[in-house]
């Protein structure tokens, strides 16, 4: 799972607030007649506020955490995906000549990473410093890219964006390729940009779409 770890990062929100808060304690001006027990009594006070308002804190976070990782949903192959902008245009036909701006992560999307594992880590974009977004330019489902992507973009309307989950077995399997290690699962955010008009398919592509079914 992606969200995995909320127990330590609960317990360091606990720990910061809970911190915060008798920080905050140590700098109050106490009247010299307060005797010793009242201030013990206002530091537990503290601490009590602290605690309650830490818990309220990670049980907002816990749900919402929940919540995201529920929006995700199951595609074909162990796919998992959730639409962030919905489409308008049409869906892409096999071979079909389509656009799809990219961003790859590894180790999950950044602020959504497993405790314990590495931080999120950008492979590859689209979107160029100087350049700006140069979509990727292909046919669709037709095998020319991962196998991801070719069950995720033929069923995309146009304009619209993903988040996306690839398995390794639908990515670059046991081996990977270049600074992606093997068995890794792989982190997409894309929009399908642009599909273009339809074409008439030569006798030749037209049966090797029927032998190779997607």
């Amino acid at each position: 799972m992606i969200f995995r770890g909320i127990a330590f990062v609960s317990t360091i929100l606990l720990l910061t607030v809970l911190q915060s808060s008798l920080s905050g304690v140590c700098c109050l001006s106490v009247p010299l007649s307060t005797t010793s027990t009242s201030r013990r009594d206002a530091l537990a006070h503290t601490a009590e506020v602290a605690v309650a308002a830490a818990a309220s804190s990670i049980l907002v976070l816990d749900t919402a955490v929940a919540n995201a990782a529920e929006d995700y949903q199951d595609g074909p192959e162990g796919l998992k995906y959730i639409v962030t902008r919905e489409g308008a245009g049409p869906k892409p036909q096999r071979a079909q000549k389509i656009e799809t701006s990219y961003t790859l992560w590894i180790n999950g999307f950044p602020g959504e990473e497993s405790a314990g594992d590495s931080k999120a880590k950008q492979i590859d974009s689209s979107k160029k410093l100087i350049l700006g977004d140069q979509p990727f330019k292909v046919r669709a489902g037709v095998s020319q890219v991962i196998r991801g992507w070719d069950l995720a973009l033929i069923d995309m309307k146009e304009g619209e964006s993903r988040k996306l989950v690839v398995p390794a077995e639908l990515g670059y399997g046991d081996k990977g390729v270049g600074p992606i290690p093997g068995k890794c699962t792989l982190y997409f955010e894309m929009t399908l940009t642009k599909v273009g008009p339809a074409e008439e398919l030569a006798p030749e592509a037209k049966k090797w779409l029927e032998e190779h079914p997607l």
